[in-house]
């Protein structure tokens, strides 16, 4: 598996909990086990084999989508997306603090798009 960018795991547990309590909404998870096995995480950094098998579970159904394979939006629209599909692992913590999820080529079609106008 991917290394957890602990810096972005930090951001999802501690400073915008929004996503994470999203990503809980309609299922019978609190959000509060959750931001747990974030915590747990953070507090051993990011070492998921030290998890058990119920947060392991927990971990793979709500922290692990937020942190890795993020969808982007393209440019109007997931079809849209100019690059792979994906938004790429040094963009999310931006993603995430402005709630526009586009990878590098969207971001560069977008600003090429603003300055044309």
């Amino acid at each position: 598996m991917e290394e957890i960018d602990l810096n972005l795991l930090d951001y999802l547990v501690n400073a915008d909990t929004d996503y994470i309590k999203a990503a809980v909404a309609g299922t019978q998870y609190l959000p509060r086990t959750v931001l747990g096995v974030g915590t747990f995480l953070l507090d051993h950094d990011g070492d998921v084999n030290l998890l058990t098998a119920k947060q392991q579970v927990t971990f793979e159904k709500f922290l692990k989508p937020l942190l890795f394979h993020v969808a982007c939006q393209g440019l109007a629209g997931p079809e849209t997306c100019m690059g792979n599909g994906q938004v790429e692992t040094d963009l999310l913590r931006k993603c995430y603090q402005s709630n526009i999820f586009r990878c590098h080529a969207c971001r560069t079609a977008t600003a090429a798009n603003t300055i044309e106008e």
